[in-house]
This record gives C-alpha cells, structure tokens and sequence, in this order.
C-alpha cells in the first residue's frame, strides 16, 4: 500500500496548511536574512515582530493568510502597511505544497526534492527582487544537498512505493530515484541524477557565468552578474545537473533581455539599470525542469 492510503485530491488539503505555515516562515527569511547586523538576521531565537515599531506580533495575527486579512493589511500596533508580499507568498507556498503530490511521486525522494527546490526559488526570487540579495546561508546548504540528493540511490536503487493516481489508479514508484518519475499527473521518467553529475552541474553553474562576467566586465568595465547569482546557478546544477542549469541560464538570460533591452531603449538607466538576475532564474527553473527536454528536441527538430 502507498506510504499513505490517501487519494491525490486529500493529500493537498493536508499539505496545504504546512505549506502556509511555511510560507510565513519564508516572509522571515526575506526580511531577515539581507539585514546588515546579525541580532536581526536571526530566524530562530527572536520572535516576530513589525519592521517598522519593532512591537512583538501576537500569534493570533501572525496566522498565515488570515491575519494579515483580519489587520486589513496594516500592523495592530502602530498602523504600519503590511506588504502584499507577505500573503502573497503564504499563498505561494501553499499552492506548492497542494499541488506538489499530483507533480511528483508522494513520500519519495524526488518529491521531497521538488518541493525544496520550489520552496527556495521562492524565498530567493522575493529576497532577490526587493532586496537584490541572494544569501549564501541559503544557497551554501542547497549545494550540499543537491549533492546529497544523489547518494541515497546507490545503496537502495531498487526500492518501491506506491502512489495513487488521480484516477484511483496505484502506480509503483522509486522511492530514492533522483530524477523526475511518473506522478498522478506527469507522464515520463528522466534519467537520475548521478553524484558525478550533481558536482560538474555545481561546478559548472559556479564557472560559465563566472567567465561571461569576466567577459563583460572587459567590454563594459562592471559586472553584469553578481556572485549570489552564481551560487544560483552552482545549486541548481547540483540540484539538476550541467545541460539543465545551462538551459536555465540562457532562459533566464532572455528573459532579462526581455525586461532590460526596453529599459535600455528607453534611456532611463543609460544601460546600467540593475536588475535581479536571481527573479529571471527562478522563472525559468520550473520551465527547464519540466519541459526542457521537449523544448530541445523541438529545437533539434526545427535546425535538422
């Protein structure tokens, strides 16, 4: 029987109120974690409080989604407007939790891994778009578990679970294959991840946008990319590998161009606008992840 006898549809409800738990806690992350003194970048010992009145937050308006809509977006204490970001991204982080059982295999390893992975991109994508940080007490660990990701598959390669499909079906899935697998609504399996893999995407992610930055900087006399944004990169390629990080650069690199070119055209920044590559590359992961493959051998198809 499946690691819990519950059908798709039941596991989200579930799921979903651990992910707006979580999601608050990565509202902490954003704000925490680009502070300058190290009392305010802790997200463990000190208690919630408002940005603005430093007051203590009670746990009844700390409630995700709920308290922010009972203080009607402001703080109780002093009237400090609450961003919409905060539920914004409670909400977030619950739709990927719902929504992560009919994507990947429940209770197996790349479940746990695709949530993870979801779950960054969207306290580094925020972090990265109000405060253009990417923090290495976060990306440093992500590297090590993408690496990590890949061991358990060698020493149980063949173990199984069940999950039930969304039309009552029970599949067999396995349980420690660090790569995407059948689910209640994705079709194929991919080829896993390997250790060796995980390291050279690392390294990789790390070294290529390190050498285009070195380039630019010879022709523009500034960086073009920061170093949060190769630690990006370094993590996702441990996480998925050297081809697909390489697709997320270059899809997040067009959508920067997207978003920067008309910028430049316009001639407000004179073409130094500043813009958080790391927001780009979050977009794209998901893209790659999932429809990378058939996005290349569409490619492949149209120049052969």
């Amino acid at each position: 029987m499946p690691l819990l006898d519950l059908p798709p549809w039941l596991l989200s409800l579930l799921l979903a109120p651990f992910g707006l738990i979580l999601g608050s806690f990565g509202n902490v992350l954003i704000h925490r974690l680009p502070q300058e003194e190290p009392a305010d970048r802790d997200v463990v010992l000190r208690a919630s409080h408002c940005p603005s009145c430093k007051a203590q937050i009670k746990p009844w308006h700390n409630v995700p989604l709920l308290g922010w809509l009972w203080l009607r977006g402001k703080c109780a204490a002093c009237g400090w407007r609450i961003p919409v970001r905060y539920p914004l991204v409670e909400l977030l982080v619950g739709l990927l939790f719902a929504v992560s059982p009919w994507i990947f295999p429940f209770g197996t390893l790349i479940w746990f891994k695709g949530l993870l992975c979801g779950y960054a991109l969207l306290v580094l994508f925020f972090t990265d778009f109000t405060e253009m940080i990417l923090p290495d007490v976060l990306q440093f660990p992500l590297m090590a578990l993408g690496v990590l990701f890949t061991l358990p598959q060698l020493q149980w390669p063949e173990t199984l679970v069940k999950v039930w499909t969304e039309s009552n079906h029970l599949l067999q899935v396995l349980a420690w294959h660090n790569g995407l697998q059948p689910a209640p609504a994705y079709p194929g399996f991919e080829p896993a991840v390997t250790w060796q893999q995980s390291l050279l995407g690392m390294a990789v992610g790390y070294g290529v946008p390190a050498l285009v930055n070195q380039a630019y900087k010879l022709v523009r006399k500034t960086d073009g990319l920061g170093m949060g944004d190769f630690k990006m990169l370094a993590w996702l390629g441990a996480f998925w590998g050297w081809a697909p990080m390489l697709g997320v650069l270059f899809l997040g690199a067009g959508l920067g161009a997207a978003v920067g070119v008309p910028l430049m055209l316009m001639r407000r920044s004179n073409g130094q606008t500043m813009l958080p590559f790391g927001c780009f590359l979050a977009l794209a992961t998901p893209v790659v992840v999932f429809f990378g493959r058939a996005l290349w051998l569409g490619y492949l198809g149209l120049t052969m």
